[in-house]
Parts: structure tokens; sequence; C-alpha cells
């Protein structure tokens, strides 16, 4: 067999599935030059990349987060209705924001401009690129799907195709081989789209097992649980995988180190290393059985026993639903320390309460407060578990590079979709079925927070262009202004209240508005990986956000 033709036939091998040979007693077997040959291999690899979203779900509110809007006309204590029945049209133009909240609220770090939900994460910016234009739908279901697969023509309810791709799964095909378990996803489908089997069988809507066996999706879920999977993975054996390393095994060593940064020898490497650090004691050591149990470690995060266990909550009168998952300061320790044991390279965490940025309300709830704070919100589920995961990952060195893992981590930061802060009344007011009793209920019932298409993103980590902001909302229209292609600088067409200057009637040719498929392409392209054919993501990286 020549040497080609053995690597092609041996393509398919993973590290898990040397991990399986090496488990099952295959270590004896190995020569100590073979062993030493690999390690050296492993050493002379190309940069390991990391890649973790970080998933606000429910709807984050942006225009008080990274496309800020400043609350010039802040209607947040509206009392009674006009008695004159022709001036309730005019609650169209009303904007409703947290009470009490003022323009001072809203703030500049350098050239970055945000909106009070970003404070508590002033002190990460600089390392840190904001894209403040972005248009996507306003459906939790189809957004969420799109923040996985990007934007493309799709039925969800059909089966997914062979060529289809998240965007983890997409990073972990070309950079998973040689991790344990490269893909972990702290969420899940069917409780977060409010779904059902029938409707969206095995296949249909978000699909784990795409691409390669090591790009497949994995749920950690809890900490018992995924300690669980490790050593059910330490464990297993199976004679055909087995059979296949034997062979790639018995190749002359020449052959088989002819190509030292080859994927599969890379793989077997990988999985030594793997092997002996969980098994051999050989520092730094890791045992299976105490992952995710370290007291120091659960103090940094602010780990209590209850933010293990998951979440359950009925949604919209329905049966209560769940993710399976623990905090997400649970699921950043987790993390960090499945990255920093050579056991997984991607990560999928979001809040594990079902909706939980998910803040609907009436014009009626002024009364009572109205709107709700997701200050509060934003700091816990995103800021401080994000700084501890930054700096423990800058603490700490990857093997004897003098680099630390933070070095070689891209964070996406993103929601669904932004929230309103208004309510168009029109069709109301314009109903004449309606008499003025039942247009006045509806007018205060009107859902001013409802899911909008307005939103932002950010890139975090050392290949991004740090302390930078593209793009803006219209301080009038609240509308994305369209950015460059290319250089991300708003358009000159349109003036910082989002109307089109005197004279124009469009966007000027090769500016546009950023989707959720731009952060896909985005995050693969911050991670050294080409997106072009990678999934089915028609929209490109936006070359700007690259430092």
């Amino acid at each position: 067999m020549n040497r080609r033709s053995f690597f092609k036939r041996s393509a398919g091998l993973a590290s898990a599935d040397f991990f399986s040979y090496l488990a099952a007693g295959g270590f004896g077997a190995l020569a100590p030059s073979l062993a030493a040959a690999a390690d050296d291999s492993r050493k002379e690899t190309e940069e390991p990349r990391f890649l973790i979203y970080w998933f606000l779900e429910g709807g984050w509110m942006s225009y008080d987060m990274f496309s800020p809007v400043l609350p010039v006309r802040n209607d947040s204590k509206f009392g009674e209705m006009p008695r004159d029945t022709k001036a309730w049209g005019e609650f169209s133009d009303h904007i409703y924001r947290v009470k009490d909240l003022k323009p001072e609220d809203f703030h500049r770090h350098n050239k970055l401009f945000y909106g009070p939900l970003a404070e508590d994460g002033k002190d990460m910016f600089d390392e840190m690129a904001i894209v403040s234009s972005m248009r996507t739908g306003a459906g939790h279901s189809t957004e969420r799907w799109r923040q996985h697969y990007g934007q493309y023509r799709v039925d969800l309810k059909a089966r997914r195709e062979a060529d289809e791709r998240t965007v983890l799964q997409a990073f972990c095909e070309v950079q998973g081989r040689e991790f344990l378990l490269p893909n972990l996803n702290w969420h899940r489908w069917l409780s977060d789209g409010e779904l059902d089997l029938a409707l969206y069988p095995e296949g249909a809507g978000f699909y784990h097992a795409l691409g390669p066996a090591w790009a497949h999706a994995l749920y950690p879920q809890t900490p018992k649980y995924l300690r669980h999977l490790i050593n059910q993975t330490l464990a297993m054996r199976s004679d055909q995988r087995n059979r296949a390393v034997q062979s790639f095994l018995d190749q002359p060593r020449h052959q088989l180190l002819a190509d030292k940064n080859s994927p599969v020898v890379r793989s077997f490497a990988s999985a030594l290393d793997v092997y002996n650090r969980l098994l051999e004691g050989k520092p730094p050591a890791v045992d299976p059985g105490k992952l995710f149990q370290n007291q120091t470690l659960r103090e940094e995060f602010k780990v209590k026993p209850e933010d293990e266990d998951p979440n359950f909550q009925s949604i919209n009168g329905n049966l209560a639903r769940s993710k399976n998952s623990p905090a997400i300061n649970v699921q950043a320790m987790m993390m960090y320390e499945m990255m920093t044991s050579g056991l997984s390279c991607a990560g999928w965490l979001e809040n594990r309460v079902v909706r939980l940025f998910d803040h609907h309300q009436s014009r009626q709830s002024l009364a009572s407060g109205f709107p709700f704070d997701q200050r509060k919100l934003m700091r816990d589920e995103l800021w401080d578990p994000l700084r501890t995961l930054r700096r423990k990952l800058k603490a700490t060195e990857y093997g004897k590079t003098g680099k630390s893992y933070w070095d070689h981590t891209t964070v996406v930061l993103t929601s669904e979709f932004g929230r309103m802060v208004a309510g168009d009344v029109a069709r109301i007011v314009a109903n004449s079925s309606l008499s003025e009793e039942e247009k006045k209920k509806q007018i205060l019932a009107q859902d001013i927070v409802a899911h909008n298409p307005v939103t932002s993103c950010a890139f975090l980590g050392p290949k991004v262009r740090g302390g930078t902001q593209f793009g803006m909302a219209g301080q009038l229209t609240f509308q994305p202004i369209p950015i460059n292609e290319k250089t991300g600088e708003l358009d000159p067409r349109y003036d910082t209240n989002g109307n089109l200057k005197p004279g124009f009637k469009e966007a000027t040719p090769g500016f546009v508005v950023p989707n959720h498929g731009h952060t896909y392409a985005t995050a693969l392209k911050l991670t050294g990986i080409d997106p072009r054919g990678r999934g089915r993501n028609e929209s490109p990286y936006l070359p700007f956000v690259l430092g």
C-alpha cells in the first residue's frame, strides 16, 4: 500500500479512535521510538485554535447594549391615556425605556459608544470588536437556528443535508480531530425552539451529527453527566475501530511518519498525549473523576451547588421545558477545564433558563415599573463569568509554548435578536369595527417590548481588531445604518438619526447591513479557517473585524 492510499483509508481516524485503542490495552504494543516521534509531531503541529460562542438566548435589549439609542424620548412615566381619542395615534411615537434611564447612562470608551447593559464589560472593550448595525428576523427558532447554521434559504423542518454545518461543526471539522470530545453544546434545540418531535424528527431542525464524527455536537449537560461521558469515552472499545488503528500502527515506521503533520498522525499524537495525562498521572495530571470539583476553581467562577442543576420552566402555558444544562458560570468553568485538559476545542455556552431574556411587556405594565432592567441579568449571565474565563485562560500556558490558551481563543457574544422599545398603534386606531373602549384596551395591552430584528454582536480575542465598533442604530429611526462591507465605515448617505440625506433614495453600493451569516463567517475566519465552502452560509466574513 502506498502512502497516499494508506492515508486516504485512515483519514477517518480521530483522537477518540486512537484513544479507544490505547484504553483497550494497545499502549503496551507501541515502540518507544514511535511514541517519541508522535510526541515530536504534536509539538510541531500548526497553531491550535479554540472557538467559544456565548449566546444570551431570548433576545437582549440591544438598544441598551451594543446598538445604543439615547433615551431622549423616555415615556417610562406613562400615566392615563388622553381623553381625546384623536390623540391616541401619538402613542406610535412613544419610546419606552428602563425606568429613570437617562442619556447619561450611555457612555463612550475611547471610540466605542455603548449602553448601560455593556457597562460591566468595559474592561474587556480593548480586546473586542463590536458590530452594531445588524438586522435579523424576529422569530426565536429561526434566528437561533441561523446563529448556528448561517444565512441561506432553508426549510427548518426538512432533514439536514450532507453539506450543511453549524459554525462549531465547521470549525471542528478542521480543528477537532485531535480532541477527545471536541464540540460541546450547552443547549437543547427542542426546548429552546419550543418545537415538537412530530414536526422536527431526528435529522431536522438543529442536527448534531453533520460532518465527520469529530465535528458532531456533544451535549455535556451537567458536571456529573460530563464526567460520566468522559469515563465512557475512556472505557470505550470498538473492535472495528481498533483494527483500523492497528492497521495504521502496523505500517513501517518510516512510512507512518513520512508526513509528521498529516491529520491522522496529529490525531494519534494528541490521543497519546491525552492518554498519558489522563491515565498515567504525568503532570499536569487529570483525574476525570475529579473534574469540575476543584474548590478553588469553583470559588473563582462563583459556583454554588444549585448552579449545577438544570432549570425546568413552562413557556406560554406549555409543559415545562429544560436545556438539561447548569448555570452559565458552571458551563464556563467546565469549558475552561475541558480546554486546558486537552479534551475539547469548541463550546456553545448559553443561559440555562429557557427564554431568560424574553421580556415582553405591555403599556399597562408601566404602572408597575416597566420595563424590566436587564443589567443584573447581563452581569450574571455574561460579564462576570466571561471575565473569569478570560482571566483563567490568560493565566494558563498552552503546553510549553510561552503562549496562553487565550492567545489561541476566539469568543463570540450574541443573541438571536434585539427587543422593541415602542409599538405602532395605527392599525388599532384605524380599525372602525372596534369601539373606543376596545381600542383603549388594545392600546394598553399592546406588547411594546416584542422581538425586534435590530441587534448587534461582538468578537473577543487576540485575533480581533480590538477596541473597535462598526455601524450604529439610527437615533430616530431605530434602524441599522449600513456599513462598508470591506472597511466597516458608516454609509455617508445616512445621517446619525438613521435617515437618508437629501438627494438619496438608497444605500451606497457596497454598503451592507450584517446578519447572522456574517457572524458565522467571521468567527471561522478569526480561527484561521476559510469560511467559503464550510456549510451553506452565503454571507461573507467581515474583514475589518480581523486585527
